[in-house]
């Protein structure tokens, strides 16, 4: 099969799948960052208080949008081959 070249419709899929990964990798990171203040830096406290991390729903939030969109757009892509 030979190749069609790049149409608007495969531009759309690779930027898309593009932004996508790139919310992915900016909510990782953010978990990350959340999960060694919790682990390895812990806050001093001077006593137990629960902590409420205002970052983490939103980290969440963008891995799965993210990973959601991804996969959506790269098996349109992978179906058109």
């Amino acid at each position: 099969m030979a190749l069609q070249g790049l149409t608007a419709w495969r531009a759309y899929l690779y930027a898309v799948s593009l932004i996508a990964l790139v919310v992915v990798i900016i909510g990782t990171v953010d978990l990350i960052a959340i999960a060694i203040e919790v682990f390895i830096y812990p806050a001093p406290q001077p006593y137990p208080a629960p902590q409420y991390y205002p970052g983490l729903p939103g980290s969440v939030a963008q891995v799965v949008v993210g990973l959601v969109v991804w996969a959506y757009h790269w098996r349109l892509i992978r179906k058109e081959r």
